[in-house]
């Protein structure tokens, strides 16, 4: 299963001092978490934020980083996407998704839940993600 996880949800999971939940994602086997240049130097900027600096450990985002490098796979080169989505900034990630293939883009951004669905990538939240991902582990 092939997975972006959206600037957003690297957020909230170190606002939440959750970092260890998208851990556990990368002890599956089956679940391979993509990045790109571009969700890295987003994430960076969103970072550096003093609003949003406040509320996180710089542990916290050394350790995020850490496991970026030894658990995700780089996306490196893919074409411009289609600009379907009412956030510009937003494209790339239909790009990489497109460029992977992935199964999933998980997200807490509106302007990409209501597109539902691109070009077979499924477009869920972080919770429904989890329910998935459970659904799947009691069938089998």
């Amino acid at each position: 299963m092939n997975v972006i996880l959206d600037t957003n949800i690297w957020v909230s999971f170190l606002f939440g001092k959750q970092l260890h939940t998208v851990a556990d994602l990368f002890s599956n086997e089956n679940i391979h978490v993509y990045v790109s240049q571009q969700l890295i130097a987003e994430l960076t900027s969103v970072l550096a934020r003093p609003k949003i600096r406040q509320h996180i450990f710089d542990q916290s985002i050394e350790a995020m980083w850490s496991l970026m490098r030894e658990k995700c796979l780089p996306v490196e080169d893919y074409p411009s996407a289609d600009s379907i989505v009412r956030d510009a900034k937003d494209v790339y990630l239909l790009a990489m998704a497109q460029a992977i293939p992935a199964d999933y883009i998980v997200t807490g951004d509106k302007d990409l839940l209501v597109l539902g669905k691109y070009n077979g990538t499924t477009i869920l939240s972080y919770n429904d993600f989890r329910l998935l991902l459970l659904g799947m582990n009691m069938q089998g």
